[in-house]
């Protein structure tokens, strides 16, 4: 809380926790924080009160926080909403379930698709079965499927040195994720281990989150002469069902895919080269916005930059002014059409351009 409040409040919704039971109230960047406060605007974040992939209990939560907040301070005269990561899932899910209590939104390398996060690292997960050869041992527990993974590492080698077969499967994940763009190669070996290693936290597939998840729809496609086509691809990749129940959006609004029915400003950063949470999420949202016609409220900008949530304060600290500016004075801003061709794309708001950025690759 500023020393001299001007009325208006940041919610802030921390990205996922993999590890540990302990539940952590994590801050905004620092640069953030700086902004806020030197504004007059205040801040608040929760832990939430479960770890893991919980967006659903990340946004009760948060509005739990707000009403904490107008019980201890008064009623805000404005309420924004900013969310890295998972809590770009609870940023969409607030936006589009309680549309009146907030006032414009920044989500930065943010699960915005909702369940189709999930639904990703099952794809990425199957795919690389098929095309390493080895059937992962799903339901079976975590022992069994490490050692199965051990031997799908082998079969498709490293980002640095892949056997053939993983040549195939880093085309086939570049096609999966948005095609040719920038630091694509940099992200895929950064995120490598870690999205197969996924599967450990729920081997047997029970959690809410994971037992919904499906690769049922996905298409996946692969560079041409690397022994290995996209109808072989979609016709031999193991299809993983989600629970049927679990994809009713009135029991379960958490665990489908968020809607872009947004009817107040958001804005988005995302890293071209993540592969966690890949720009092809920022791609689907952007559709869903149209057609629920929504898509004037909605501005993405493309970050050029390896890995996961790597943002610099000044890309971060422009998109919040930005913000603030479309929502006091309505001064939309300006993004980056993810839609078309993204081989070169995030120029316009990369600040500084990275050491070693690759071009138009």
């Amino acid at each position: 809380m500023p020393d001299q409040w001007n009325g208006e409040l940041v919610l802030f919704a921390h990205g996922v926790q993999l590890t540990g039971n302990e539940v952590i109230a994590s801050p905004p960047e620092e640069a953030l924080r700086h902004a806020f406060i030197s504004e007059g605007t205040a801040w608040a974040a929760s832990s939430y009160s479960e770890a893991r992939y919980v967006p659903g209990i990340g946004a009760d939560d948060t509005m739990a926080l707000l009403d904490q907040f107008t019980a201890q301070f008064g009623k805000p005269k404005r309420v924004f909403l900013y969310g890295v990561s998972m809590g770009g899932n609870v940023v969409a899910l607030l936006m589009e379930h309680y549309p009146q209590q907030f006032d414009g939104a920044l989500a930065v390398c943010g699960a915005i698709g909702g369940e189709e996060e999930l639904d990703y690292i099952t794809s990425w997960t199957m795919l690389g079965e098929f095309i390493g050869g080895v059937t992962l041992p799903i339901g079976q527990g975590p022992t069994a499927v490490a050692g199965a993974l051990l031997t799908l590492s082998s079969a498709l080698g490293s980002p640095e040195s892949p056997t053939a077969r993983g040549a195939q499967f880093a085309s086939a994940v570049k096609e999966l994720t948005g095609g040719p763009r920038p630091f694509f190669k940099e992200g895929f070996r950064e995120q490598f281990t870690l999205n197969f290693g996924l599967l450990l936290f729920d081997p047997n597939r029970k959690s809410l989150g994971i037992a919904a998840a499906t690769n049922t729809d996905a298409r996946y496609g692969v560079e041409a002469g690397l022994g290995l086509t996209a109808a072989q691809l979609n016709a031999g990749v193991r299809r993983l069902p989600a629970d049927p129940a679990l994809r009713d959006a009135e029991a379960h609004p958490d665990a489908v895919p968020t809607t872009g029915r947004i009817s107040r400003p958001m804005l988005t950063l995302h890293d071209t080269g993540d592969l966690f949470v890949p720009i092809t999420t920022e791609v689907d949202y952007r559709k869903k916005a149209d057609a629920a016609g929504a898509g004037g409220l909605l501005v993405q900008r493309a970050i050029r930059e390896a890995g996961h949530c790597k943002f610099s304060p000044v890309e971060l600290t422009t998109a919040w002014d930005d913000l603030i500016a479309w929502v006091h004075d309505g001064k939309k801003p300006a993004g980056d059409d993810l839609t078309g061709d993204i081989s070169d794309i995030g120029r316009q708001f990369t600040s500084p351009l990275r050491a070693g950025d690759p071009g138009n690759r």
